[in-house]
């Protein structure tokens, strides 16, 4: 459980990163960079297991972690495009809502046990988590024309988490900060790539401020997915219970904080979606 509740709280604190710097001149993709970097050198770090490269590329979960890498990157520029092209508030939902895929996953390919609690829990995490996340949008017309972007964020964002279960189901517990380490290296990989091909200056790079940012962002990904996938191993949880209130736990946190600490609204849409939220969590450990 005490992984469930740090993979939460690593995952509040990036959500609450992205607002700071969103209100500082401040550029992402570099931050971007530096954050999958420093991740990855942190896995390699905190690794105690000898393993070559050969073994690495060998290994049964290898080809999972190159899919999620790509998918952190992918996810990232849809979440960006989405929000400029059909709102906050659609995309948010699309992000959230997609844990409807590893729940699915976890229940169908693993056989977890279901019982009309967990199903009922499920559906109200679900609901929790649409009107928590819930925005007004401002009164200009969605662009049908990009009405595949929440497809594509939801379908990205669920196949990601759920590659991490199957993945997390093929290495020994031993192999976690190996796992986490190649798949932000791969991210990073790619995002240097596109980096490349971005019309930013070095010093768009290479300032205190990028990279304090960006270090402080890769501590918080890296333990975002390190503490999610031992969860995942030794929680004793169902995975499909372990990504509901993971999801759940975040909205709410996060909700919360910005509440807190940057005077945001809350509405009573959102309100209620917290409610329902603790409820299916409380239902969950019936």
């Amino acid at each position: 459980m005490i992984y469930l509740l740090l993979g939460i709280l690593s995952s509040t604190f990036i959500v609450v990163l992205f607002k700071t710097v969103a209100k500082k001149d401040i550029k992402l993709l570099p931050i971007i960079v530096f954050n999958y970097i420093i991740a990855t050198a942190l896995g390699l770090l905190l690794n105690n297991v000898k393993l070559d490269f050969g073994q690495i590329i060998g290994s049964s979960w290898f080809v999972g972690a190159i899919f999620i890498g790509a998918l952190f990157i992918i996810g990232f520029f849809l979440i960006g495009y989405a929000t400029q092209k059909i709102g906050i508030s659609i995309t948010t939902i699309s992000n959230k809502m997609s844990v409807v895929l590893p729940i699915l996953f976890s229940i169908i390919y693993f056989k977890e046990e279901i019982d009309s609690l967990k199903i009922l829990g499920i559906i109200l995490s679900l609901i929790a988590i649409s009107l928590a996340s819930f925005q007004k949008r401002k009164k200009e017309s969605i662009n049908l024309k990009y009405i595949y972007l929440p497809i594509f964020l939801f379908l990205a964002i669920g196949s990601m988490d759920s590659l991490v279960k199957l993945s997390q189901s093929k290495f020994d517990q031993s192999i976690i900060p190996v796992f986490t380490a190649v798949t932000f290296g791969i991210a990073g990989i790619i995002g240097i790539i596109i980096s490349l091909f971005a019309k930013l200056k070095l010093k768009d790079y290479f300032n205190t401020r990028t990279i304090l940012h960006g270090i402080l962002l890769g501590l918080l990904n890296y333990g975002s997915l390190y503490f999610l996938v031992n969860a995942l191993s030794k929680s004793g949880i169902d995975s499909s219970i372990v990504f509901g209130i993971n999801n759940i736990g975040i909205i709410v946190l996060s909700i919360t904080v910005a509440f807190v600490f940057f005077k945001e609204k809350i509405t009573l849409i959102n309100f209620v979606g917290i409610l329902l939220a603790i409820l299916s969590i409380i239902i969950f450990f019936v």
